[in-house]
């Protein structure tokens, strides 16, 4: 049996390792959704992801802030999932803050690039008329596979 410990270790490894999350979300009617987006995550555990405004998850959340995720590899043999679990907020990243986040979210798309993020992604193409949007999810509960089925783990820096 693993020791505590090592919990928020397999946590951090697994949203390291994987690209996409599954994000569900539900509107005010109730009706769930579930869908993949590409995902980056800062130093905090944020998770970030960028999205049509049109689009039903995100509709979702501008009616339905609450949002559930999974971060999983769905090729390993059944019996052996490592996942990760979250229940969060989900929310626009602010004007304010959209520079910072492309950085993030370049640097783990194209981990490799010489190119400079505001280059491939330009702050002004999120804002104002724009169809497309970086959103924030900011985590209240992260789970992770353990012994008891499931083992909440706080993966905040110092904790």
């Amino acid at each position: 049996m693993e020791a505590p410990g090592n919990y928020k270790d397999k946590a951090k490894d697994i949203i390291g390792k994987n690209m996409y999350l599954v994000l569900a979300t539900s509107g005010k009617d109730g009706k769930p959704w579930a869908c993949p987006v590409f995902f980056a995550h800062d130093q905090d555990y944020n998770f970030y992801f960028m999205s049509a405004t049109d689009s039903l998850h995100v509709k979702n959340i501008n009616e339905n802030d609450n949002v559930g995720i999974v971060i999983f590899d769905s090729n390993v043999p059944v019996g052996n999932s490592d996942e990760v679990q979250a229940a969060g907020h989900a929310s626009v990243v602010e004007k304010d803050d959209i520079k910072r986040v492309i950085g993030i979210y370049s640097k783990k798309l194209y981990p490799k690039s010489p190119m400079p993020p505001t280059e491939r992604y330009r702050p002004e193409d999120y804002t104002g008329a724009s169809e497309f949007r970086f959103y924030k999810i900011k985590t209240e509960k992260v789970f992770t596979a353990g012994p008891d089925r499931r083992v909440e783990v706080d993966l905040k820096p110092g904790k």
